[in-house]
């Protein structure tokens, strides 16, 4: 094991915001009234939101305090009626946690390990079904609504049996969308401008540079690579440390993970990082599209089969490894991520085991 420390007590504190700095006049729609009641304008006062800026992060409940998590690359791009929708779905959420948190929380936890589940939630089924009234009422054609409720790969039937619950056949046969050919005007404003703290990665990770696996990678440059390197403290409900697609030179850190994890895990999971950052040289951040075929990037495999290398020249079992590719096994279906595993040279009877 390479002789690296970090500096796990002087972790920045989460950095949250009031809510209706960001997203205002959501106290005044009617289906956010309909959830909160008279307490509306309380609970969103007190609400606070937190930014990540990985762009396959969208919206969601941060599980250690329930309040609202914001991807800030879909806070910029998407558009005004998908973050209005996402934020009315949202605060349905905020609602489930304030009844019952540790119900929530272990609903949260099945999908989060399992994402074939996510469709037959019984904490997201009611949460959309109440967006998709909303969607309906602001003018959204059954495509448009299907097409926002599609949230990355899922078994067709399971698909299938979702879009029922949604009731949108029902809908079909009472309203004419075809009459519909103008959306309601949304009476909210977004704000689309806000920062991330970022950190040096040297203030808490030390002695990386002196890693021969790190020098091989980066040669005379590794102390300047290094010092450039910053680092985004976010809150993830899992064992979490990935290169940010945001932007180049920064990787995202979970704190429980950081605070917590053995140093093998930490350092390998960073070895990782350094490797995405490495072969992506002047070619920047892994954009949406590699991201929607991540087990067949060259630079995500390559980068992969370097940290399953490195984890086997420190002697770690194959269940150990299995544990830094939690990432793409909740990005993939099974199918894929079993390829993917194939590629890198573990075999498909080890990821059963």
């Amino acid at each position: 094991m390479p002789q690296i420390t970090v500096l796990r007590n002087n972790v920045p504190p989460p950095k949250l915001h009031p809510f209706m700095t960001y997203f205002k006049g959501f106290e005044n729609v009617e289906a956010v009234r309909a959830v909160f009641g008279k307490r509306t304008e309380t609970v969103l006062r007190k609400l606070k939101i937190a930014f990540v800026s990985n762009r396959r992060m969208y919206m969601g409940i941060r599980d250690a305090d329930g309040n609202i998590a914001v991807g800030l690359y879909h806070l910029k791009h998407s558009d005004q009626r998908t973050l209005y929708l996402d934020i009315v779905h949202e605060l349905f959420h905020v609602k489930q946690f304030m009844d019952d948190r540790q119900y929530f929380r272990k609903e949260h936890e099945k999908f989060m390990l399992d994402r074939s589940l996510y469709y037959s939630s019984p904490i997201e089924v009611p949460a959309y079904y109440h967006t998709v009234k909303e969607a309906i009422r602001i003018g959204m054609r059954e495509a448009e609504i299907i097409d926002y409720l599609k949230m990355g790969p899922s078994p067709p039937k399971v698909f299938a049996n979702f879009l029922k619950e949604m009731e949108l056949e029902k809908t079909r046969k009472t309203n004419d969308w075809k009459k519909k050919t103008h959306s309601s005007k949304l009476n909210v404003k977004i704000i689309r401008n806000p920062t991330i703290d970022l950190f040096p990665f040297n203030k808490y990770f030390k002695s990386f540079e002196k890693a021969s696996s790190v020098r091989n990678l980066f040669g005379v440059r590794t102390k300047q690579v290094l010092d450039r390197l910053l680092v985004e403290f976010t809150d993830l409900p899992f064992r979490a440390i990935f290169p940010s697609d945001y932007g180049g030179g920064r990787i995202v850190v979970a704190r429980d993970y950081f605070k917590h994890g053995d140093l093998n895990s930490l350092y390998l999971d960073v070895f990782l990082c350094l490797n995405v950052l490495k072969r992506s040289g002047n070619r920047g951040p892994i954009s949406i599209s590699e991201q929607g075929d991540f087990g067949n990037s060259p630079r995500i495999l390559e980068s992969y089969r370097s940290m399953v290398r490195e984890a086997e020249r420190l002697g770690l079992s194959k269940q150990k490894i299995l544990e830094h590719l939690e990432l793409p096994r909740f990005l993939m279906s099974p199918k894929v991520y079993l390829v993917f595993l194939q590629k890198l040279g573990l075999s498909p009877k080890t990821a059963a085991d």
